[in-house]
C-alpha cells in the first residue's frame, strides 16, 4: 500500500481508510504504476490498438500522439498530468491550428487516458470532462465547416465534368447524400431502395489508408449502426444509372478497373485541388447537412442521416446553420424592403439526364 506523511493525526487517519476502501473494492492504484511517463505510455497503447480499431482511426491516434500529445507532455509520468494542463494545451492548439484539430487530438488524448486508468496507472482520467476552446475562442473558428452552396456546388460539378463525368458524379453524390467516402466505397447495387423512400442503405464503411492506400474491409459503418439516407430528386438519377443493369451484390461505385474505388484517384481525376475551390473533400459532407437544414429539416434527422452518435454532435457542428421560418420570412422582408420585390431567390436547380450527360442550372 502507498505511504505519506501528515501533519494532523486525523488526516492521516481518513487517508489510510480511503486506501483500504480502495483496496477492498478493487480501485486501489498503486502510486508507483503511474510514474510511467506518457512517451512510454504512448507506445504502448498505440501498439496496443494495433488490429482492434480501423487503419484510418489507427493512423489519426498515432498522427496526433507523435506530433501532438508526446511533443507536450512525453517526459511527464503519467500522474502529474492534470486537467488544467490538458484544457491548456488544448487551447494553444485550437489557437494555433484550429478547433477540429484541437478536437481530433482531445479524442486522443481521451482514448490515451482511459488506456491508463484501465491498466491501472491512475485511478481518473484528466482528459475525460474537460471540454474544448469555446467558439467565440481568440482564433475566431468556430468549427472547419465550409459547404458549398447549391449554385457553387453545381459550378464545381460541371467544371469537374470536363475532366471526368464518372467522377464528377461522385462528387455530386458526396454532397447531396453526406456519406463518407468509406462508406460510398462499400455501397452495393442491392442498398439502393425505393421503400419506404428512395434512398441508399448505408451498412458498411471501407475504409482506406491514408499511408499506404490499403482498404480495409469490415461489415459495419463508423457508428456500428446502419441508417437508410435518403436520395433527393437531383441526386436520384445519377445513383440508378450507376445501378442499371449491375448484379445486386456488385459494389455500386466500382473503379473503372474494378474492385474499390480510390479516394486519392478520384481527387486525381476530378482535379480537385484546382476545382474544390480551396475546400476540404469533406466539406460535401458538410455541404449535405447545410443543404438539409436550410431546407427546413429538423436536426433529428440531419443527425440520423449523417450517422452520427448523437443529435448533439450535429448541433454542435452545425447549429450555427439553423435558422427559423421567421427568420427566413425576415429575410424576405428585408430583400423587399431593399428593392427585389419578390423577396428571397430561390436557388438554381439541376436537370440531370443520365444518358447523354447534360449538366444545365436554372
Amino acid at each position: 500500500m502507498a505511504d505519506r506523511t501528515f501533519e494532523r493525526r486525523g488526516d492521516a487517519v481518513r487517508w489510510e481508510m480511503e486506501q483500504k476502501r480502495l483496496l477492498l473494492s478493487g480501485e486501489f492504484v498503486s502510486p508507483s504504476a503511474g510514474r510511467v511517463t506518457v512517451s512510454e505510455l504512448a507506445e504502448e497503447y498505440r501498439d496496443a490498438r494495433i488490429g482492434q480499431i480501423s487503419v484510418r482511426a489507427w493512423e489519426s491516434d498515432e498522427s496526433a500522439l507523435r506530433v501532438h500529445i508526446v511533443p507536450a507532455f512525453g517526459k511527464l509520468p503519467v500522474s502529474a498530468v492534470s486537467p488544467v494542463h490538458v484544457e491548456r494545451f488544448l487551447t494553444d492548439l485550437a489557437v494555433s491550428r484550429s478547433v477540429r484539430t484541437a478536437a481530433r487530438v482531445r479524442t486522443t488524448l481521451r482514448g490515451l487516458f482511459r488506456y491508463a486508468v484501465r491498466t491501472r496507472r491512475i485511478s481518473k482520467s484528466p482528459a475525460e470532462d474537460v471540454p474544448l476552446p469555446r467558439p467565440d475562442s481568440r482564433t475566431g473558428n468556430v468549427v472547419e465547416v465550409a459547404p458549398f452552396t447549391l449554385n457553387l456546388l453545381l459550378e464545381v460539378v460541371d467544371a469537374q465534368r470536363q475532366h471526368t463525368k464518372r467522377y464528377a458524379e461522385i462528387t455530386l453524390v458526396l454532397a447531396l447524400t453526406g456519406v463518407r467516402f468509406g462508406e460510398l466505397r462499400g455501397l452495393r447495387v442491392r442498398d439502393v431502395v425505393d421503400m419506404p423512400y428512395p434512398g441508399v442503405l448505408v451498412k458498411r464503411s471501407i475504409p482506406q489508408s491514408g499511408r499506404t492506400g490499403a482498404v480495409i474491409e469490415r461489415a459495419t459503418t463508423k457508428s456500428g449502426r446502419s441508417r437508410l439516407v435518403p436520395l433527393s430528386d437531383l441526386v436520384r438519377p445519377v445513383v440508378e444509372s450507376w445501378a442499371e443493369n449491375r448484379e445486386p451484390d456488385g459494389l455500386l461505385f466500382p473503379a473503372p478497373e474494378g474492385g474499390y474505388l480510390s479516394a486519392q484517384n478520384w481527387r486525381r481525376a476530378v482535379h480537385w485541388t484546382t476545382t474544390g475551390l480551396g475546400r476540404r473533400p469533406h466539406d460535401l459532407r458538410h455541404t449535405a447537412a447545410s443543404l438539409w437544414i436550410a431546407a427546413g429539416v429538423d436536426i433529428k434527422t440531419v443527425s440520423s442521416w449523417l450517422g452520427h452518435s448523437t443529435a448533439k454532435l450535429t448541433l454542435d457542428t452545425y447549429g450555427h446553420l439553423l435558422g427559423t421560418d421567421a427568420d427566413r420570412a425576415a429575410l424576405d422582408r428585408v430583400n423587399k424592403a431593399l428593392g427585389h420585390p419578390t423577396g428571397t431567390q430561390p436557388a438554381s436547380g439541376l436537370s440531370w439526364i443520365a444518358g447523354d450527360g447534360a449538366v444545365n442550372t436554372r
